[in-house]
């Protein structure tokens, strides 16, 4: 259960500072309830809203250095190799120690074959939009990446750096952004 909370703090964590990186600078609109506006990573329990913003520094994501780049694409690239020659068994061995700790193998075959399956069957990938905590220790990266030649679908992965190097903590759903050339 400690490890399923850990993802869910990572993974707020990871859209919180994606969020924070896409806020309007429009001041006019009308403001939010307090409770949708605040950064949970700057809020204290015991904080009010008002006295959390002012007491700790709001957590803004950092590009990806080129190094920490290419290691979260090589594990991207190698997990997704894997996929393709059905070692399901390596392509697990790629995802984070919290992942496998909430997902067995079997259950991470399912998942991969219900919901990412163009994975098994991708001809290219290609990377952007690197960023991550400035802590250096999880981090968000954009994939598009070709089926069959046909469709291009792309996904959002959360990785975190582990002794192992970087591992997949999670992706978003996949979704069709173009064709293949």
């Amino acid at each position: 259960m400690r490890a399923i909370g850990r993802a869910v703090v990572a993974m707020t964590m990871l859209f919180a500072l994606v969020g924070c990186a896409a806020v309007s600078q429009d001041t006019t609109s009308t403001p939010a309830e307090p409770e949708a506006t605040q950064n949970p990573l700057s809020q204290s329990p015991s904080a009010s809203p008002t006295e959390s913003a002012s007491a700790q520094p709001e957590v803004v994501p950092e590009p990806c250095s080129e190094a920490v780049e290419t290691g979260m694409s090589e594990t991207i690239s190698s997990q997704t190799r894997a996929f393709s020659e059905d070692d399901f068994e390596l392509a697990y061995s790629y995802a984070s120690p919290n992942f496998q700790s909430s997902v067995n193998l079997r259950s991470f075959v399912a998942i991969i074959a219900g919901s990412y399956g163009p994975l098994i069957s991708s001809s290219s990938l290609s990377f952007s939009d690197c960023l991550m905590d400035p802590e250096q220790s999880f981090g968000l990266i954009e994939v598009n990446f070709v089926q069959s030649g046909e469709n291009v679908y792309a996904l959002r992965y959360v990785m975190v750096d582990t002794s192992e190097g970087w591992r997949v903590e999670g992706a978003s759903n996949l979704a069709v952004v173009g064709k293949g050339a």
